[in-house]
């Protein structure tokens, strides 16, 4: 049970995280965010390189959060 919770949580925090980083990065893409000093928002990774790893995260956060829920149905039988 707290694994689960703590699974439940970790998903939806990487989640967060992974949709900030694509946000950041289309809007530095687009021009909407200008960074005061290169490499403040995105590190060292170019805007596409940060659009993919956020995409990545996203797709594991939701992965994570589907194994997450089959934990908890098989739990409750």
């Amino acid at each position: 049970m707290p694994f689960t919770k703590l699974g439940t949580f970790i998903a939806g925090v990487v989640f967060f995280l992974g949709c900030m980083q694509v946000a950041l990065a289309i809007g530095v893409g687009l021009g909407v965010i200008s960074e005061p000093s290169p490499g403040l928002f995105l590190g060292n990774m170019t805007r596409e390189q940060a659009i993919d790893s956020g995409l990545l995260k996203i797709m594991a956060a939701v992965a994570f959060g589907v194994i997450t829920e089959i934990s908890r149905s098989v739990e409750k039988k």
